[in-house]
Parts: structure tokens; C-alpha cells; sequence
């Protein structure tokens, strides 16, 4: 059950020695039934070695999984592994053992003795047994060494390299091995053959500690859903059988081999004991790790707390209640009075809905899980974790939570119980993809959204009715012609029954073209073939009720005689009147309920509104409890550590870090900068009869002088410069950001006065750009193979010396950084990329440092005299103090490590209870600040940092 792609090399045909374990099991009187072959490739890790390997391989992926590190949640798990492992003669690993949320029912291991075991599979299996065999046969993976075997071929084909020394080097080797992996891609392997030689030294381990050894067949039968099936020489022959049906066939024959005296009756396992572990694994909702912070010098809480734009809004079915979801969870007020209940910490989640009987709430997400939370409780009351084997290119979750719908890969549509993960319903290759939709299938692959979880592809027509009775899906089909043979793609159920029910084809025409329930027994829809004849009708009789015209995607309010359209022309939503057939309301803001004759909305403060509709008249209104940050806009933290300014799309602030509390509070900007004579400029976007401006806010008394206005849209406001790629081609109030990257000026202006400060031409290429006024620099970048570079690299011999010696030039860049308020070059160097094995993220120049964050999770340090690479540390956000010599990163979620700039050895580490937002040292070097997503400040003395004071 090894989880490819994510080691980032393939599994390799591996076989190996366990002298040891075989003298041991000749010893026991249960022993593995069949002799473990031994492995004739080299290995050049030794088991300390093994482990230096894994902790690099861990430093590199772990940013992109949630790993669950609690021990109050992972103590059952490693019981599990120390009764598997100790009798395994694997002394010089260091096993650990860890949960991690991934879409699929999983588990994986790195060299060294990591193992990773999925929520999805905690709560797929059955009992202690079962999960003990799935880690049986991943332990079989690290007797076998495969991860190191597989790296000393993979670093000898494309390094050369046949030996390592110490964790320097194996880091060092690694990042090579990273930089340089796709000038040799890897040969095919046999992964099927390592995955059997796992289930057997798997197995021995799994007798040894008194597991039944059938279990992991039968998990795996479950699991994989191969049905029993074992294939045959036969189907072998023709290539029918499937690798799990083969690996199902292998197992059952090694467990029927094994001698009686290994499957006699054994103590059953505390079965109460995993399910209550299981429940608590299922049901966590925490970061993961617990805080571990030193040399703290404050710790503030931002307040009033910057409020994430709403982006879905609901009343419940009774009115008594309204939901409010934002960008990193889900707040829940009541209606009388209108006040906040308790607050729902769900990032990732989708649109969440309340229950038919308005006491819960229930959500999914990509990753297919279910969390149902009841209001009178204000907690969690269940999760569930769906299991896919293939994924879902699409979900929809029933008002109740007792049902998902996933159109799968392969075209079917299945209803899933969300309880037992089994279908209610299947109907096979449901949908009918078009070309475009293999494009978007491949895309959705390419940039892993389709790893066991949901896509997000929107491409059938699907949903239920409020109380759950009924689930409707269809498609437009390729046959969208008129004799209406695609209103054959619309199917309609039962679920009190899980019959398919006939509806007549007006029905039809409204489900393919987008529709919504309005009640439980009234249906709105955009009509497929002509949406002049859109409407609604009586479900499922389908009766005519009233006719309009109208485009757009339609949702029908909690109750009320009106459909939400978005969008509509200048505004995200619309409501429309069905009585008189008009849009007789618009809103700023895409997110809005109606109950009856009142609706809730986001007003302009971000407090959230309860009106009346008649003449707009607020009723109530109030601030939510909103404590995480959703996606920011800008962040800027003044010279000085006492100011921050933070905006999201809809809103903004100013906070005196002193005290914590918002000096301005305003709605969003494009670009901030924070004086030190106490001023705030900010580029704030057109709004209503207000141009694009900068405008200046004294930070004492709140003064307002807007500035001159801004007519390039390509305009950006960085700290306290504007910058503007211009094209020679377009006036500048016409100027968009430019698609065509020739022939542009770039243009840098005093973002508080509008005076120009340097202009430059680029006949050939425009750079990209990153501008850092904290350290005066900016950074442009060029594809080393474009017009511009080339010309560039060939007019400096320096550099047309190093182009010459590099192995590719496909997918290298030139580096150039300059002086940002005057324009004036400081140096420039070529980065080799490997052939495209990364790409830039983000850089920034500090002194001699350049300091690039690429796309393989990795902070690359240059020298810029030199053009050197001087070292190299994973993590996906870098800051630099040049008087303390440290390089600070976020490594991975919450944890941040500081490195010495030196020699680049890792001097201290720092774990928050909540992910980083913001990182940066004071200009003096003696001050870390970092901002976290629930909105607190931590200012940290460096000096308490280990390795600070030598370097100053």
C-alpha cells in the first residue's frame, strides 16, 4: 500500500537479505512460510545514514500534508509500531510514526523508519488487526531498505555519486539529486514485485507480534474493492489482471502456506479500545503539534481581528439561524437576537448547509470528509472520512450529510451512504466528456487535484432537495440538438426508496441548464435548450409555475419568492423577483440569504446585516468572531516592528502593534506603505465616485488626504514605490497588464508623491520582478533562453563564461538585481535549474544574498559577487537578518527553523499553535517578528536564538 509520487522516485524491484530474521524465525515455531530473497544492489547508506536520508526526504514533502504529531492522538498508533518492530534487527533506525490527512485511505514510509499512516485509513479499518497489517507491510518496505536502495541507484545514475559521509553530505546529495533529477528521468521499475517482497517480511513481523495474519488479505480485499477477485494465468497472459488482484492472489497464497500453528486461535484485540482511538482520530481538529516557543518578547492579539470576505451565506430552514463562511471557517449566529453562537475553524471546507431540522450543520471537503457540528451542542458531533479508491472528479453533499454524490474518472456516478462509505447508487459511465473535458481532467492530474480526493470539476448538473428526499443529475450531452435526445442524460431518484423516477421533459431541460430547489416541492432552472424559456415548475410533476428570461448560475434564498443570480453586469450577485420578473437588487458582495421579508448580507464595515427587504432597512446587525486570516492582499510591517498593515480583498486595517488594536480600519487595498514620520499610504481601487488613488492617513489623527489618481491598471504599490510595466503600444488610462511582454517600459515612481524615480525600456522581453524596500533592492528575472537574456548574458563576458559551462541552458534564469529607488545595477548571475527541475517562486536581494524560493519547497541562497550558490535549506518562505547572520524559514506548517548564513547549519527551531503568515527580522537584526493565521503578533529577542551571538 506504498503511496507513489509521493517519495518522488518510483519503487524499485527490490529484494533483500535478512540473514538475522531468517535465523530467528528458524528458532520460533511460527515462521514465515517462504525463504526472503537477497538483494545484489548496492546500498551506500548505512543505517545511520538511512536516517539522515528520511529526514531530508521529510523536510522536503512534509509542507505539503498535514502531519499529525499530537501524542495524545499518535500514542495508540506507535504501540501498534513498537509491538510490530521490536523483533525486527532494524536497531539503527529511527522509527517513527505518524498520522497525516490525505484524500485517500493510505499509508507510506521515508528511509530511516518513518512511517506514515492516513486518517482514511485509521478509519477504514476494522480493528487493531487490520491497521496492523497495513504498517506490517510498510515496516517490510524499511527491511527491505528500498528507499535507500532506490536513492543509491537514482544518485549514481544522475550524480554519479557511489558514496556519502555525513548528514552535510546526504543533505548536500539530495539537493542535487533534486536539481538534477530531470536530466536522467528514472527507468521503469517493478514496483508490483518490491510491494510483495513487503508483504512478506510484513507478514513475519505482523505473526511475531501476535496479529492474525489474514487480516491484511482482508483489508486489502476491502480496500483496493477487488471483490475477491485473484485473477489466473490466464488472465495474466492477456494483461487483465489487475496489480491488486494479483497482489490479493500472492497473499492469500503466503497466508495458506503458513503452518497451522500460525493461524491458531489468538487473543482477540481490544476492539472498544481502537474504537475509541480511532473516533478521536477521525474527529481531531487540531493543528497537529503542540507550541514550543523561547525568547518571546510579546505576543499580541490583533483586535478588532482583520475579517475574511464572506463568501456564503444561509439562513436555516426555520429562520432561526444564519451561517456565515469566510475564507478559513464558518460562523454561526442566531437569528433572535441577532449575535454570534460559536465559531467553526474549517478552511478547506465547502459550502456549508444547516440539516433539514435546522439543529446541525454539515460540510465536506476536497479530501472527502464529512463533519456534522449540532448548534444547541457547539461542537463537533461526527466525521466520516470517505474512502474512493479513484477519487471524484465532482461531490455534492445531501442537507442531511447521509449522502455524497461523486462522479468518478471513469464517468460514474455513485451515491455514497456517508455512514458505511457504500453506494446507494451506481450508475455506470453516467457522464459523456467532450474533448475539453479530457483537457481539463489532465490539468486537474497535472496539478494534483485528483489525488483520491475532489477536482472541483463542475461538469454535472447535480444536487438534492432540501429535506433529502430527492437527487437530481444531468448534463448537456453531445446530442444538443432538437429532438432533445440529451435530456436522456438527466436522472432523478428516490432516496426513501433509491428508485429512479420519471420526470417529464421540462424538467429536464432545467436540470442540464443549471438549477435549484426552491422548497421541497418547486424547482428554478435555466431551461438547456432556450433560456428565454427558463422558469419555475412543480417538482417532480413539473408543472409550469411561472416562465422568465435569465443567464447566469441561479440559487434559490432559504425561503422567499426570489433567485440569487450571479453573476450580473457590474455587480457579483443579483436578485431577482419572480413575481415581477426583475433584478430589483444588486449587492457589492457575493454572498447573500433571504428568509421570508428579511435577508442577511456582508455590510461595507465587514460586520455582517440583518434587513428588512422592503426599502433595505437594517434591522440588526454584528461583528463576527472571525479570528483567522483568509487570503491576504498585502502585509507590511513598518521599520520600526510598532506598525502592521493588512488587507483581503474587501477590507483592510492598521494596527499599532503596541497595544493590538486597529488605528484605521478600511475597506481593502492593493499596496500599503507605513512611514516613519506616522503616515499610511495605501493604493485603494476604484470604488463607487472614487478614483484609483493613493491616499495618505495620518496614523495620530486619522487625517485623510487622497493622492493623484492612478490610470495604469498594471500599476502595483510596493512599500513606498509604484511600480508600472507600460506598454509602447497602449495609452496609459487604456494600459492592462500587459499580455504581449515586448517593448515595455518599466516605470518606478515615489508612491507618496507620484514623481517619477527611474524609467527603463525593454525592447525584447519584460523581466518578472520582485521588489523587497525593506532590504532597498528589487530582482528581475529572465528565462535564460529568451532574446532578452541571451543578449544580456552575451554583452558580460563573466557570465557568457558561465552560460558556456553549464550542462543545459533549458529552463536556467538570469538574475538581475538592482537598486529600487534608483534603478542602478548591483549585480546579476545565471541559475541553474536542472533542466527545469524547479522553477522560481519569489526572491529577494540582502547585501551580497540573493534568496530565491522555488517550486520544490526549497530556499536557495546565491552569493551575488560570486554567482555562487552558497547553500540551500527546505522551506517555502525565507527572511534574512545580515547583522545576526540568519536565515529564517517556514519549513513547514506552524514550524519555522533558523539557519546560520554562514555555513548554513540549522541553529533553532520554533513551533506555533497556528500556520505562519508573515516572517521578518528588524532591520537591526535584533528582533524576529512573525504573524500567525489567527492573528497574533510575536515579537522574539534573537540573542535567545542558539547560534545567534556568534554570528553578529
Amino acid at each position: 500500500m506504498k503511496r507513489q509520487g509521493i517519495f518522488h522516485y518510483p519503487v524499485a524491484l527490490l529484494a533483500f537479505s535478512i540473514f538475522a530474521l531468517s535465523i530467528v524465525a528458524q528458532q520460533q515455531p511460527c515462521a514465515p512460510p517462504v525463504a526472503l530473497p537477497t538483494s545484489t544492489e548496492p546500498n551506500m547508506f548505512t543505517g545511520e545514514k538511512e536516517v539522515y536520508l528520511g529526514d531530508a526526504v521529510a523536510e522536503h514533502i512534509q509542507k505539503y500534508y498535514r502531519v499529525i504529531e499530537d501524542q495524545a492522538v499518535t500514542q495508540y498508533l506507535s504501540q501498534i509500531g513498537e509491538r510490530l518492530t521490536k523483533n525486527l534487527p532494524l536497531t539503527k533506525l529511527r522509527f517513527q510514526f505518524f498520522l497525516v490527512d490525505l484524500p485517500d485511505a493510505n499509508a507510506f514510509v521515508l528511509p530511516g523508519g518513518r512511517i506514515y499512516v492516513s486518517r482514511k485509513l485509521v478509519a477504514s479499518a476494522q480493528n487493531e488487526d487490520e491497521l496492523a497489517g497495513v504498517i506490517a507491510h510498510e515496516l517490510g518496505h524499511l527491511v527491505a531498505h528500498e528507499g535507500a536502495i532506490d536513492m543509491t541507484r537514482r544518485m549514481r545514475e544522475v550524480l554519479g555519486v557511489t558514496s556519502v559521509t555525513d548528514r552535510a553530505d546526504v543533505y548536500d546529495k539530495y539537493n542535487q539529486l533534486i536539481e538534477g533529477n530531470k536530466r536522467k528521468p528514472a527507468a521503469p521499475r517493478d514496483r508490483e514485485k518490491g510491494q510483495m517482497v513487503a508483504d512478506q517480511a510484513g507478514l513475519y513481523a505482523l505473526i511475531r507480534a501476535g496479529y492474525d495474519p489474514s487480516a491484511l488479505t482482508r483489508f486489502w480485499d476491502r480496500i483496493t474493492e477487488a471483490k475477491g477477485k485473484t485473477g489466473s494465468w490466464f488472465s495474466d497472459l492477456f494483461g487483465t489482471t489487475r496489480p491488486e488482484e494479483r497482489r490479493l492472489r500472492e497473499m492469500i497464497k503466503t497466508v495458506g502456506a503458513l503452518p497451522p500453528e500460525c493461524l491458531k486461535a489468538r487473543a482477540a484485540t481490544q476492539i472498544d479500545d481502537f474504537k475509541e482511538w480511532q473516533s478521536a482520530v477521525v474527529g481531531y481538529t487540531g493543528l497537529g503539534r503542540a507550541e514550543s516557543l523561547h525568547g518571546v518578547v510579546s505576543k499580541i492579539q490583533l483586535s478588532p481581528p482583520l475579517r475574511s470576505d464572506i463568501t456564503h451565506i444561509r439562513f436555516s430552514p426555520d429562520g432561526a439561524f444564519v451561517l456565515a463562511q469566510d475564507d478559513s471557517g464558518i460562523s454561526v449566529l442566531s437569528r433572535e437576537p441577532f449575535a454570534g453562537l460559536f465559531r467553526i475553524e474549517a478552511s478547506d471546507a465547502k459550502p456549508a448547509n444547516f440539516t433539514p431540522d435546522s439543529k446541525s450543520i454539515v460540510f465536506s471537503n476536497d479530501n472527502l470528509r464529512v463533519e456534522k457540528w449540532g448548534i444547541a451542542e457547539q461542537k463537533l458531533l461526527e466525521a466520516k472520512e470517505i474512502v474512493q479508491l479513484r477519487g471524484c472528479l465532482q461531490t455534492a453533499l445531501s442537507p442531511d450529510g447521509k449522502y455524497m454524490a461523486c462522479l468518478s474518472p471513469n464517468m460514474d456516478l455513485n451515491l455514497l451512504e456517508v455512514a458505511t462509505n457504500q453506494p446507494a447508487i451506481h450508475r455506470k459511465e453516467f457522464f459523456e466528456p467532450r474533448w475539453f473535458h479530457y483537457y481539463l481532467l489532465l490539468s486537474a492530474i497535472a496539478n494534483h487535484r485528483l489525488d483520491n480526493g475532489d477536482a472541483g470539476l463542475n461538469w454535472v448538473s447535480m444536487g438534492f432537495s432540501p429535506d433529502g428526499h430527492y437527487f437530481l443529475a444531468g448534463f448537456q450531452g453531445n446530442d444538443h440538438i432538437a429532438d432533445y435526445r440529451h435530456l436522456n442524460n438527466v436522472e432523478v431518484f428516490d432516496l426513501t426508496t433509491m428508485n429512479k423516477i420519471s420526470v417529464n421533459d421540462t424538467v429536464k431541460k432545467l436540470v442540464v441548464g443549471g438549477f435549484s430547489f426552491m422548497g421541497n416541492d418547486r424547482l428554478a432552472g435555466i431551461n438547456g435548450d432556450d433560456y428565454k424559456k427558463s422558469g419555475v415548475v412543480t417538482f417532480p410533476e413539473g408543472k409550469p409555475v411561472s416562465e422568465f428570461s435569465i443567464r447566469g448560475n441561479i440559487e434559490a434564498p432559504t425561503r422567499g419568492e426570489y433567485l440569487l443570480i450571479r453573476p450580473i453586469k457590474d455587480f457579483p450577485l443579483g436578485v431577482f423577483d419572480l413575481k415581477t420578473k426583475v433584478i430589483f437588487k444588486s449587492n457589492k458582495q457575493p454572498a447573500l440569504d433571504i428568509f421570508d421579508d428579511m435577508f442577511v448580507a456582508e455590510m461595507r464595515n465587514g460586520e455582517l446585516g440583518l434587513y428588512r427587504m422592503e426599502k433595505n432597512q437594517l434591522s440588526a446587525s454584528t461583528l463576527l468572531a472571525n479570528t483567522s486570516l483568509g487570503r491576504l492582499r498585502v502585509s507590511y510591517l513598518s521599520d520600526d516592528m510598532k506598525w502592521l498593515a493588512l488587507s483581503s480583498r474587501s477590507r483592510g486595517g492598521v494596527w499599532n502593534l503596541e497595544k493590538g488594536d486597529a488605528r484605521l480600519y478600511l475597506r481593502g487595498f492593493r499596496g500599503a506603505y507605513l512611514s516613519d514620520d506616522g503616515f499610511f499610504f495605501g493604493d485603494f481601487p476604484k470604488y463607487e465616485t472614487a478614483e484609483r488613488n493613493v491616499a495618505k492617513f495620518n496614523l495620530v489623527n486619522g487625517e485623510i488626504v487622497p493622492g493623484p489618481t492612478i490610470e495604469s491598471a498594471a500599476a502595483r504599490q510596493i512599500g513606498p514605490y509604484l511600480v508600472v510595466f507600460k506598454s509602447a503600444k497602449a495609452n496609459a488610462k487604456d494600459d492592462v497588464p500587459p499580455r504581449d511582454w515586448r517593448n515595455l517600459t518599466l516605470d518606478v515612481l515615489d508612491a507618496r508623491t507620484m514623481t517619477s524615480l527611474w524609467s527603463r525600456n525593454y525592447p525584447k522581453e519584460a523581466p518578472g520582478l520582485w521588489a523587497s524596500p525593506q532590504y532597498g533592492t528589487a530582482v528581475l528575472i529572465w528565462g535564460s533562453g529568451s532574446e532578452a537574456a541571451l543578449s544580456e548574458i552575451k554583452a558580460d563576458p563573466e557570465l557568457t563564461k558561465v552560460a558556456a559551462g553549464l550542462k543545459e541552458q533549458q529552463g536556467n534564469y538570469l538574475v538581475k538585481v538592482i537598486d529600487i529607488k534608483t534603478g542602478s545595477p548591483l549585480g546579476e548571475l545565471l541559475i541553474d535549474s536542472g533542466k527545469g527541475s524547479f522553477r522560481i517562486a519569489n526572491a529577494f536581494a540582502a547585501g551580497d544574498w540573493v534568496v530565491v524560493t522555488d517550486t520544490q519547497n526549497r530556499v536557495l541562497v546565491y552569493s551575488l559577487k560570486t554567482g555562487e550558490q552558497r547553500g540551500r535549506v527546505f522551506g517555502g518562505y525565507g527572511t534574512v537578518s545580515l547583522n545576526a547572520g540568519l536565515l529564517c524559514v517556514e519549513n513547514e506548517i506552524g514550524k519555522i527553523a533558523l539557519y546560520n548564513l554562514s555555513n548554513f547549519e540549522k541553529r533553532d527551531e520554533l513551533v506555533f499553535s497556528s500556520p505562519i503568515s508573515m516572517l521578518r527580522f528588524s532591520p537591526d537584526g535584533r528582533r524576529l517578528f512573525v504573524m500567525t493565521v489567527n492573528q497574533t503578533v510575536y515579537l522574539i529577542d534573537v540573542s535567545t536564538l542558539a547560534g545567534a551571538a556568534a554570528n553578529k
